[in-house]
């Protein structure tokens, strides 16, 4: 059994992908991908990943449906749910919690940041890139 925990990245932006999957190790993590929103409940059901990196525009699915969809579905409502967005308003933020989602980025990001956040999430301890004050 492996201990990797396992990503998904739903998103259709092949940028976002590669710069994700470069600042996680692979050692720690397994990463999946997904392009658009085509039959993704039925991919995270079979994948069961420990998080998911959510888009909201994109194609074959708006991610605020998604992250609904997944709420509901009792075999992975309880899945962490990370929404990356290029919308940075205060209601969408607030929507997106509302929805479900365990926290809210706006694009752009820093990828160390967005690992950070990520092996957070996960429980795995990570060391400060920057020194403290």
């Amino acid at each position: 059994m492996s201990s990797k925990k396992k990503v998904f990245i739903v998103d259709d932006d092949t940028i976002i992908h590669e710069s994700i999957e470069a600042v996680l190790s692979t050692e720690e993590f397994e990463i999946i991908h997904a392009y658009d929103g085509q039959d993704i409940l039925e991919r995270i059901t079979n994948k069961q990943p420990d998080i998911i990196i959510l888009d909201i525009m994109m194609p074959l699915g708006d991610g605020r449906d998604i992250c609904r969809d997944i709420r509901a579905h009792p075999a992975i409502k309880n899945i962490k749910i990370l929404m990356l967005s290029a919308k940075k308003e205060h209601h969408e933020r607030i929507l997106g919690f509302e929805l479900g989602a365990d926290d809210y980025i706006t694009k752009p990001f820093n990828p160390v940041f967005i690992a950070n956040k990520i092996k957070r999430m996960c429980g795995i301890e990570f060391k400060p890139s920057l020194p403290a004050d």
